[in-house]
């Protein structure tokens, strides 16, 4: 189906499964994947709703992945992914025995499957692909990168192609102020599941998720070692604003649900979008400063697929300076993403400036300037 036929602009995005959006046909230079998380939806979960009064009512609801991003990146294909997830898929502990539930594997297993199947059918399986993700979906999606769920040729060519992915909001590790249990009783927090007993054993079934982070930065060290598979880019963001939730007609402060040292990997500096964690990946209109952010780290990821490593790490575009750290083997500055064993030892260890330019549109210095 081509980009113009009138069907694609009205096709209902299915709760389970892939869901094409738009597709440049032979002008397609990337697959662009957007992966939701915890309780989420692969359309409500990107729907931002424009509070300008002067906005017709049936143009006040934003599906940003579909009638934003098309118009951005123009040469690339679009899909949404949608599959069942509840608390239970990141720690099964807390849901009974005779409860069955889809654990994090299997949904990372369907997602590399269903995504290897659509690209083999159609001839597209050596194309680049980029993740999106929200939240614990991110987790998700570097399981399935990172795990060895790619059980045929098709799946491992979905691993093989990723060049990039954008994270926001996926908690990749605790930290001092959220250690993984605190992450677990926040998110419960927004949907009132928290209880005592409950938060208590989180912990131990948080080793899964602590794997996940580790066995995806091991991908992307090794994929960069590699002399016949493209790095794979990522660009982490944080939530900027505090949740609160209103019970019982009174608001409750649920913090940042994933802060800013979680949400990145060891290495990487994360970029703050100014809303809270639910609201961080809706966008309304194109002058969204968030949507630039993360539309901007998509295009630069696309602009570097064509360039050789050694081209990457001298990127003349790119300025990054390094404070006094440990810097282990296999570090690379990829068009201002930096990957890596980088330990800081000095506060403000990373500093990052960009001035890329594309098709007219800059990346704002601000995007990815060193945030505390």
């Amino acid at each position: 189906m081509s980009a113009s036929d009138p069907a694609k602009e009205n096709t209902k995005v299915a709760i389970e499964g892939l869901t094409e959006l738009y597709d440049a046909g032979k002008e397609a230079k990337v697959d662009i994947v957007f992966v939701h998380g915890l309780r989420g939806h692969p359309q409500k979960t990107w729907e931002g709703v424009n509070p300008d009064p002067d906005v017709e009512e049936e143009d006040k609801v934003v599906f940003w992945p579909r009638a934003l991003l098309r118009n951005t990146i123009k040469e690339c294909r679009i899909f949404t992914y949608g599959y069942p997830t509840d608390f239970a898929t990141f720690y099964p502990i807390i849901t009974p025995q005779s409860i069955s539930h889809m654990s994090i594997d299997n949904h990372s297993t369907l997602l590399i499957h269903k995504l290897g199947n659509v690209r083999g059918e159609d001839g597209t399986a050596t194309r680049p692909i980029i993740f999106v993700a929200h939240s614990l979906g991110g987790l998700v999606a570097a399981n399935a990168l990172a795990s060895d769920y790619a059980t045929d040729a098709q799946g491992q060519n979905v691993v093989n192609n990723t060049c990039g992915a954008v994270f926001l909001g996926t908690p990749f590790r605790g930290s001092s102020k959220a250690p993984w249990a605190t992450l677990a009783e926040n998110f419960l927090g927004i949907f009132n599941d928290s209880n005592d007993k409950t938060i208590k054993v989180l912990d131990k079934s948080s080793k899964k998720l602590r794997a996940i982070s580790e066995d995806f930065l091991k991908l992307l060290q090794t994929r960069y070692s590699s002399k016949e598979l493209k790095p794979i880019q990522v660009a982490c963001f944080y939530e900027g604003y505090k949740t609160t939730k209103t019970v019982m007609k009174m608001k409750k402060d649920l913090g940042q649900i994933v802060t800013d040292e979680s949400a990145s990997l060891p290495g990487y500096k994360p970029i703050a979008i100014q809303a809270s964690h639910s609201m961080m990946c809706k966008f309304v209109d194109e002058q969204d400063q968030g949507y630039k952010d993360v539309t901007g780290a998509i295009k630069l990821m696309i602009s570097n697929l064509d360039k050789k490593k050694e081209d990457l790490k001298n990127a003349p575009q790119t300025v990054i300076t390094f404070g006094d750290f440990k810097q282990g083997d296999g570090v690379i500055n990829i068009g201002g993403f930096v990957t890596g064993p980088i330990v800081g030892t000095t506060e403000n260890a990373v500093t990052m400036n960009l001035t890329n330019t594309f098709q007219g549109s800059q990346i704002p210095e601000s995007a990815f300037a060193n945030r505390k």
